[in-house]
């Protein structure tokens, strides 16, 4: 009788425990980050980069300073160092090395869970690999002839032991292959995230500054970094019953520095440093004749001129690839306006956005109902009041009126009147507007029928639906020629409040104030004429 001794060796194996036991996780707080060795102590935000401050305390007799660990993203030209009384500030040298550790505590953290997850998939493949193993020597077990199991002590027995044990494998195999999908999921979203919080910088930078300090003291040092800014928010809160509006201040800031600031004083600037200081200078306008062959084969544009140091200019390129933290306008001011955010601020190196407040006031206003209708038969709620005193960057605005969520719109303080404040709060439904085409004829008239003839005259109804006295602002864009052959005649009904409003060439507004239930018409009526050879533009 022939037995299996491999058989009743191979059982003795403990199936209900694992083969491999995983090694223990380490804890993420056992995973460091390279840190400067002098801290970050203030921050001056601008709308497009930042100064960063850092200080660090020498004792007496020192003869050296080294500043390890900076990420070697800013503007090495840009650095300034000063020091207290009695501390002389010797040459700079810098040295820049590849990064090989994390630079913040997030990406720190994210790196140590990858890497847990890493190992695990693979502990959990090795034990995949030997339930494989564990089924195919099952396998070969339950492989030998009718004739060898027949002449086994107890072949039933052996063919349980088997089935029972190549059932094991299989749901341990299955168990398996469950958990490293549910391990691959978990390991791709920490891959994602680190790759969208892991700043950009490749390397770090160390600063050797040979100094002489006759006592203690701190040596201050300062740099410039493009990937960081602010961008100015508006909420605008109309109280119409009281004619004020409450205009707050907010900011959003940001930074891909590569180093988290944390607990640092900012204050946020509406200048912007230039690596520029001068104007461009002006250069000869020359102007000449040419034939009309080389004119054309050359094609140049005769104006505005185009100067050679303009033609030369190039953009500069961009050290970072990724998407700008903000887009920033153009703030033009005599004087910068700065704001000192109170405490200290802390503010993560992914470049996420964090909202500060800086304040808010309360304006008085006058409230306008414009309308347009030539364009669209509604009226927009306008406030008019002065602007306040400083620099007001545009931004975006939230505006909300007497307590309702009316919309956001981007607000540009420049483009309005000098020292006005206009802020637009939505559709007013309680004013109705009509209009109606009066007359509209085409012909010939003048000498022989040498001129053609359009007459375009409108009337506009606006009705007040609401229970008080509202002012009205109503808008007409009339014709305006440009060519001396055409002869344009205009007449308004009643006469125009305000000729080219706003500025805008053509466009007069009637102003007038109707009460509770009261309407108002006006009537616009046009004459045209032009050479009937000439074909006209812009008439409808």
């Amino acid at each position: 009788m022939k037995t299996f001794p491999r058989l009743s060796f191979f059982f003795l194996l403990p199936f209900s425990l694992p083969l491999f036991a995983a090694p223990p996780a380490s804890p993420a707080s056992a995973v460091g980050f390279s840190t400067p060795s002098t801290p970050v102590t203030r921050i001056v935000l601008y709308p497009g980069s930042a100064l960063v401050e850092r200080a660090a305390r020498v004792k007496a007799g020192a003869e050296s300073l080294e500043i390890v660990g900076l990420p070697a993203s800013f503007d090495a030209g840009s650095v300034r160092i000063e020091a207290d009384s009695g501390i002389e500030i010797g040459e700079l040298v810098w040295r820049d090395s590849a990064r090989n550790a994390p630079l913040n505590a997030e990406e720190a953290r994210l790196e140590a869970e990858a890497q847990k997850l890493s190992d695990r998939l693979k502990t959990i493949d090795v034990e995949s690999k030997t339930a494989e193993r564990e089924l195919k020597y099952l396998e070969a077990l339950a492989s030998p002839n009718q004739n060898d199991f027949a002449d086994a002590a107890n072949p039933a027995r052996a063919l349980e032991v088997i089935r029972q044990g190549s059932l094991r494998a299989e749901r341990r195999i299955l168990d398996v292959e469950a958990q490293k999908r549910d391990l691959e999921k978990q390991l791709k979203a920490l891959n994602d995230d680190l790759a969208h919080i892991r700043p950009n910088v490749a390397t770090v930078r160390t600063l050797s500054v040979r100094l002489r300090a006759r006592n203690d003291g701190e040596v201050r040092l300062a740099y410039l970094f493009n990937d960081a800014g602010w961008r100015p928010a508006y909420r605008a809160l109309l109280d119409s019953e009281h004619g004020t509006v409450r205009l707050e201040r907010t900011a959003q800031i940001a930074q891909r520095s590569g180093e988290d600031w944390n607990r640092v004083r900012l204050s946020l600037s509406t200048s912007a440093p230039q690596r520029s200081a001068s104007g461009p200078q002006p250069y000869p306008w020359n102007v000449n004749l040419q034939d009309v062959v080389a004119r054309r084969a050359n094609a140049v544009a005769d104006y505005p001129p185009v100067y050679p140091m303009a033609m030369a200019a190039a953009p500069a390129e961009r050290r970072d690839a990724q998407d700008p933290l903000f887009e920033t306008g153009i703030t033009q001011s005599e004087y910068a306006t700065e704001y000192a955010i109170p405490g200290t601020v802390s503010l993560p190196a992914d470049g996420r956005k964090v909202a500060v407040s800086l304040g808010d006031l309360k304006i008085p206003v006058t409230l306008e109902a414009e309308i347009v209708p030539r364009l669209e038969k509604a009226a927009y709620l306008v406030a008019r009041g002065k602007l306040p005193d400083g620099v007001w960057p545009a931004g975006e605005m939230q505006l909300y009126r007497n307590g309702a969520y009316i919309g956001a719109t981007h607000w540009n303080a420049n483009q309005n009147d000098r020292n006005a404040l206009l802020l637009p709060f939505g559709r007013d439904d309680l004013i109705q507007v009509a209009y109606k085409a009066e007359e509209d004829q085409r012909g010939k008239s003048g000498f022989v029928g040498q001129y053609a003839e359009r007459r375009i005259a409108d009337t506009y109804t606006v009705t007040n639906r609401h229970r008080r006295t509202v002012d009205i602002v109503v808008l007409e864009s009339s014709p305006v020629g440009r060519n001396d052959a055409v002869e344009i005649e205009r007449h308004f009904t009643p006469v125009a409040s305000e000729e080219d409003w706003r500025g805008q060439k053509g466009v007069i507004a009637w102003k007038q104030t109707l009460g509770a239930g009261q309407d108002a018409s006006f009537a616009a009526d046009y004459r045209i004429r032009w050479p009937k050879d000439r074909q006209i533009i812009g008439v409808p």
